[in-house]
């Protein structure tokens, strides 16, 4: 019930139904999405304004009544954790003083970091099953993590990049529109602006310095995940203006606007592959705020609405997958707002049209791809009926017309699914939804720089054939998924803590250095 954290002691979301005031300090915290948002930086005030002192609470005149929590409590307590506790806790980060501190937008952040495990399985279970293509697309593709529904589990990596698209679109617009809707339209463009300037740096840091370690590693022999046609330079010197070329080309806003129109870039990141959805993330993040600063004095938020839902919709037939789910996050924002002023909370009387939405949803995220051409030639039992509404827009894979209204449907009915929604704002998914830019950013590094050691090593050890199958296989599986997720976990803890939040102060600093150089021109 109660965790101790520097002294201080933090309670669960019900201790404060009955204080007005410290709820509303809680519920100013920032929401934090695969690409991280524009008012993160305030994360770290707010977990020292929402460190409630227990002396002042017991003093507060909104202490509830007959509570044996407040009138039992010592003023102080000593509650000491083991050091193998503390030790774990620290390499993991864990558990994330967000993760107690729940705010009405919490299940947004759990959202994101279900999704980011998601790709995490997506690339790790690559390792130990091929189970991209559909169950029965050929004779060898017989593997019962293929069948329908269980297969979104472990191959919904290209699903998930639309979901944090959306959760993008929804994070960096809520607050300006919730401005726009009580008539503060004037606030909208120093927010904007800030959110402009910040945003690069936010999403560009942390990249370039996961791909400048992998750039170190490729002299040691460790060749970038996911990147066959890869070749190390012969000199160090060469390997490094090797990397600053594509660091240029991934950041180079010159090089990757136009084919970011359709979701896809230049040149695929040669240092880690997973980095492409960051370029996409910036381009779809501008597109926001230049719909925000474009609709902020439209007088209706139906008006505006049906504007962004045509843009969204024209979107997606021009095949520009990634910015129709940014201008969707965008309409599910407006929505849900339009449901606060109006009192419209969602209930569990009015729950099974949501659980159908859900369920179409997810079940769409386990379309197979259709990338290459051979897929689209092959059967598909389970999504024929999918296959042939499947539309074409000319996108790289025809596969992200599902994927993105798969991601629109989740993050809608999650948001009218109340239960659903405290399964997202539980300890764990808060902590996922912590690490999950970083999770994102080293699992792929991981797996090239020990994780195909240890899986060789364990097979080696056990007696065990690659890609046989059978009991022992998956039991030899699941101790690697074991060893191999403690490791890279820890390791994203630690860059989330290095890297993520210091990227996050420095954004903020710097465009305080340059404001108060501005002022004194």
């Amino acid at each position: 019930m109660i965790s101790r954290l520097r002294g201080h002691f933090i309670f669960p979301s019900h201790v404060f139904s009955q204080t007005p005031t410290t709820c509303r300090n809680l519920s100013r915290g920032s929401l934090l999405t695969m690409s991280p948002t524009d008012a993160e930086e305030e994360k770290f005030a707010l977990q020292q304004d929402s460190r409630i002192d227990l002396e002042a609470l017991r003093q507060s005149h909104h202490r509830p009544a007959n509570s044996p929590i407040f009138d039992n409590a010592p003023s102080r307590m000593s509650l000491r954790r083991p050091a193998f506790t503390t030790i774990a806790q620290k390499f993991f980060s864990y558990p994330s003083p967000d993760a107690l501190q729940i705010r009405p937008t919490s299940w947004l952040d759990g959202v994101r970091g279900v999704a980011a495990l998601g790709v995490y399985l997506f690339h790790a279970m690559g390792l130990w099953a091929a189970i991209v293509p559909a169950w029965r697309a050929d004779e060898s593709q017989n593997h019962f993590l293929q069948l329908p529904l269980i297969r979104t589990l472990f191959v919904a990596g290209g699903p998930a990049v639309s979901l944090f698209f959306v959760l993008s679109g929804y994070v960096l617009t809520q607050k300006s529109l919730r401005w726009m809707r009580k008539g503060q339209k004037q606030s909208v463009y120093p927010a904007v602006a800030s959110s402009m300037f910040r945003r690069g740096f936010r999403l560009y840091l942390p990249p370039i310095l996961l791909t400048f370690c992998e750039m170190i590693g490729t002299r040691f022999g460790f060749n970038p995940p996911l990147n066959f046609t890869f070749v190390p330079e012969k000199a160090f010197s060469a390997q490094f203006l090797d990397w600053l070329q594509e660091t240029n080309r991934l950041i180079n806003p010159f090089i990757n606007a136009v084919p970011a129109l359709q979701g896809v870039i230049k040149s695929h990141p040669k240092y880690d592959a997973v980095v492409w959805t960051i370029p996409l993330e910036f381009y779809g993040s501008m597109v926001c705020y230049t719909l925000l600063v474009t609709l902020a004095w439209v007088p209706s938020s139906a008006v505006r609405m049906t504007l962004v839902a045509m843009y969204s919709v024209s979107c997606m037939m021009m095949g520009s997958w990634n910015l129709f789910c940014f201008s969707a996050g965008i309409l599910l924002a407006d929505f849900h707002l339009g449901q606060e002023d109006s009192g419209a909370n969602p209930s569990p009387r009015h729950s099974k049209p949501y659980m159908a939405l859900f369920a179409a949803g997810f079940y769409a995220a386990g379309f197979p791809s259709l990338g290459k051409l051979e897929a689209r030639s092959n059967p598909m039992p389970g999504f024929e009926t999918l296959y042939s509404l499947t539309p074409n827009f000319g996108m790289d894979d025809p596969s992200r017309f599902w994927w993105s209204l798969s991601g629109v449907s989740l993050l809608l009915s999650i948001s009218q699914l109340p239960r659903l929604k405290r399964v997202f704002e539980s300890n764990l998914c808060q902590y996922l939804g912590k690490i999950s830019f970083a999770l994102y950013l080293v699992h792929e590094f991981c797996i090239i720089l020990f994780g195909l050691t240890m899986q060789s090593i364990i097979m080696r050890i056990l007696g065990v054939v690659p890609g046989s199958g059978g009991l022992t296989y998956w039991i030899v599986c699941l101790i690697w998924f074991s060893v191999f997720s403690f490791l890279a976990f820890g390791i994203a803890g630690q860059v989330q803590r290095w890297v993520d939040e210091p990227s996050v102060k420095f954004a903020k600093w710097l465009e305080q250095r340059c404001l108060k150089i501005l002022c004194r021109g």
